[in-house]
């Protein structure tokens, strides 16, 4: 919805005053030292990174409506794939990690039961005398 409202600001007149305030720079004041509050323009621009759009294309690819917006579906969609895609997988990477035993494993010969210390694995071979 924002880059359609983008296409709408970049398709008109020069001499339209909101085209003018989002082009614009700034001619007097100073950003602050630290990390400077990002504008809206600067926002747009790594969402379309992220969307993997060309931002220095702005001006000539909003100038076709329909493409601009098969352009933008487009791309918005296989930035949500690959938004989930990243999401499941960091799941599945938590879901799978077993948590770790305080001391190697004592395996039992004659059974399956797998002791976490040594004193545990000398009384459960009490157990199957």
């Amino acid at each position: 919805m924002i880059t359609r409202w983008v296409c709408h600001i970049m398709r008109m007149p020069d001499s339209r005053i909101p085209k003018q305030v989002f082009l614009g720079q700034l001619a007097m004041g100073k950003r602050l030292q630290c990390r400077p509050v990002l504008r809206y323009k600067d926002a747009l621009k790594v969402n379309m990174k992220q969307c993997n759009i060309d931002p220095s294309a702005l001006s000539s690819d909003t100038q076709d409506r329909s493409a601009w917006r098969t352009l933008c579906h487009a791309a918005v969609s296989q930035f949500e794939d690959s938004r989930v895609e990243a999401l499941e997988h960091k799941r599945a990477v938590q879901k799978g990690v077993q948590p770790r035993s305080n001391l190697s494993a004592w395996p039992r010969d004659n059974c399956s039961r797998v002791c976490s210390s040594r004193i545990g694995l000398h009384a459960h071979q009490q157990t199957h005398r």
